[in-house]
Formats: structure tokens, C-alpha cells, sequence
């Protein structure tokens, strides 16, 4: 297996605590109030999704490699799995989603810690599965891939960018039910009728 040269391995993991620290971040924020801003929410999306896209197609140029033309069929769970995550997480959030309106009439976003907690979960889980089947070289998100996978290490690499792909359909599917629901608020100051966040 070919290792990544010391400066690429550090790269690599200047690139990942930084994605990591992103998502603390935004996981804290989205805890104790995000000031509500469409731009960003979508923003933050768009790299994630451009993320995804990089990674799978890593994955699917290794698997057409190895499988041949058979592995073009990857293509529909690729697409499907975050696609259906999305339409289905979205009436969800858009219930609980909470707002109010702090001080300068900015608007203020809350969301229940499991939200957050799944799609970073699920990130996490990728990360780790490939730093599993490639060392710390195969953090190094380039292409192609550090080495060639096996047929076991493939199959490894296409769960977990199905699950990275859950995750990216989760954090969609919860920025257009943000969006929806500030854009439903009622143009008066006042806090809107929300369901209360779940304890516990």
C-alpha cells in the first residue's frame, strides 16, 4: 500500500480538523440559537455537497476499475440516498424547528440535539472507516485513491459514502425546512407558534 509524503499527510489532517471543527461548530450553534441567515445555510450545504461529489467520485473510479462498467449502477443509490434523506427529513424539521427573535429583530434558530448529532455521527463514521482501510494516507482526499482497494475495502468505501451521503440528505433536507419555516414566520415582532424541543 503506498503512504502519503509527510507534507500531504499534513494537509490531510489540517483539512479535517478544520471540516471537524466546522461541525462542531455548527452542531453548538444549532443547539443554543443560529442567527437565521439563508446564505449561510445553504452555503454550508453546497460544500458538503461538492464534498460528497469529490469522495464518490474517488469511490466510483476505483469501482469501475475494479468491477468494470457494472459499477456505473453505483450511480443510483449515490444519487438516491441523500436525495430521499432530504424529502423525508424535511417536513420533520420543519415541525420542530424553533425560532425566536432576539435583540435587533434578528431571527434565531433552534433544533433538537439528535438532529445535529446524527449527521455528524454519520460523518464521523466515514472518516474513521477509511482511516481504517488506508492509514492516515487515506485521509488525504485526493485522486485517485492512495492505493488500490481491495474488493473488501471497496465495498467498506461505498457503505460509508453512502452513509457520509445520509448524513448530507439529513443536513439538505434540514436547510430547506429552516428556510420553509422562516419564510412562513409572520411579518409582525413576536415569537412564532413552534413546537417546544424535546428534553432530555
Amino acid at each position: 500500500m503506498a503512504s502519503a509524503s509527510p507534507p500531504d499527510i499534513s494537509t490531510a489532517l489540517i483539512v479535517l480538523l478544520v471540516i471537524v471543527f466546522i461541525l462542531a461548530r455548527r452542531t453548538y450553534l444549532m443547539l443554543h440559537g443560529t442567527r437565521y441567515s439563508a446564505a449561510r445555510l445553504f452555503g454550508f450545504a453546497g460544500f458538503y455537497v461538492l464534498l460528497f461529489v469529490a469522495l464518490a467520485f474517488t469511490t466510483l473510479y476505483a469501482a469501475v476499475a475494479a468491477w468494470g462498467s457494472d459499477a456505473d449502477l453505483l450511480l443510483v443509490p449515490y444519487v438516491a440516498v441523500p436525495v430521499v434523506a432530504a424529502a423525508l427529513v424535511v417536513p420533520y424539521v420543519r415541525r420542530i424547528v424553533q425560532f425566536e427573535q432576539r435583540e435587533g429583530g434578528e431571527w434565531y434558530y433552534r433544533l433538537p440535539w439528535h438532529i445535529p448529532l446524527l449527521y455528524l455521527t454519520l460523518f464521523v463514521v466515514r472518516i474513521v472507516a477509511e482511516f481504517a482501510v488506508f492509514g492516515v494516507a487515506g485521509l488525504v482526499f485526493t485522486f485517485p485513491l492512495p492505493a488500490p482497494p481491495s474488493a473488501g475495502a471497496l465495498v467498506i468505501l461505498v457503505v460509508v459514502d453512502l452513509l457520509f451521503g445520509l448524513s448530507l440528505g439529513l443536513l439538505v433536507g434540514r436547510g430547506i425546512a429552516v428556510y420553509r419555516a422562516h419564510r412562513d414566520l409572520p411579518p409582525a415582532s413576536g415569537s412564532p407558534p413552534a413546537s417546544p424541543l424535546p428534553s432530555g
